[in-house]
C-alpha cells in the first residue's frame, strides 16, 4: 500500500485524529495533484506561511509563489477554505442552527472573515429561539470608519425580522483588542437597535489565533 492510501485510509477510519497540520494539507493536496510525493509541498507551505489555517487563509497570489504551486492548485486550495464558509453559513441559515457554544460560534466567523486582508464587519441575525436566520457581510473598512453603521445594520436587523443578532469584525495583523472607536460604536449600534427592541448579543473581535468578546469582557 502506498503512502497515499495509507493516508486515505487513515482517514476513512478515523477522520483527522492523530494527523499532524501538514498531514492534513497533504491529504488535501492528494486531491491536487493526482501523482507524486506532496509530503515536502505540505511541509513547505505550512513553514512559509505558519500554520495550517493561514495557508487556507493565504491569498491565491501568495500560493503561487511557493515553489510547487501553480494558479489552479492555489484556486484549489483556496477553494477548499471558501467551501468551509459556505457550509458553515448555509448550515446555520437553512436548518435554523441554534447558536449555544462560543466555540461554535467563532469556528463559524472565523470561516467567513477570518481570513480576510481587510477589516470587515459581519452579522450574525436570530430570532427568539436563539436560531439562525441569516449572516451577512455588511461591508469592509466599515467599524473603523462609517459612523452612520448603525443605522444600516437596524434596517437590516429589521428585514431579517431578527429579535437579536451578534456583530463580529477582524483585526488583519493586529490584536484581539477592541479599540475605544471600537467600544464607542458597538454602544451606538447597542443603542440603535434597542431603539426597535432588537439586543445585541455579543460583538467578535478575531485576530489571528484569538478573539475578543465583548460580552464576555462585560462591554455588553
Amino acid at each position: 500500500m502506498g503512502h497515499r492510501e495509507r493516508l486515505r485510509e487513515r482517514f476513512e477510519n478515523s477522520g483527522f485524529a492523530g494527523f499532524h497540520d501538514y498531514e492534513v494539507l497533504e491529504f488535501l493536496l492528494t486531491f491536487i495533484f493526482r501523482q507524486g510525493d506532496v509530503k515536502p509541498l505540505a511541509k513547505e507551505l505550512i513553514k512559509t506561511f505558519g500554520s495550517f489555517s493561514k495557508v487556507l487563509d493565504a491569498p491565491v497570489e501568495d500560493l503561487m509563489a511557493v515553489k510547487g504551486m501553480g494558479k489552479a492548485s492555489a484556486l484549489s486550495l483556496s477553494a477548499f477554505r471558501q467551501a468551509m464558509a459556505f457550509y458553515f453559513q448555509k448550515h446555520a441559515t437553512t436548518d435554523k442552527e441554534q447558536i449555544t457554544k462560543m466555540s461554535g460560534l467563532v469556528e463559524m466567523l472565523r470561516a467567513s472573515i477570518g481570513h480576510k486582508p481587510n477589516e470587515v464587519l459581519f452579522a450574525v441575525f436570530l430570532n427568539a429561539k436563539n436560531e439562525v436566520l441569516a449572516t451577512k457581510e455588511l461591508g469592509e473598512g466599515t467599524v473603523t470608519q462609517a459612523s452612520a453603521f448603525p443605522r444600516k445594520i437596524v434596517e437590516e436587523s429589521l428585514k431579517q425580522k431578527a429579535t437579536s443578532i451578534i456583530l463580529a469584525h477582524n483585526h488583519p495583523g493586529g490584536v484581539a483588542e477592541p479599540s475605544e472607536h471600537d467600544e464607542s460604536i458597538t454602544s451606538e449600534i447597542q443603542n440603535a437597535l434597542a431603539l426597535v427592541d432588537i439586543s445585541l448579543q455579543d460583538h467578535i473581535i478575531l485576530a489571528n489565533d484569538e478573539y475578543y468578546s465583548f460580552k464576555r469582557n462585560n462591554l455588553i
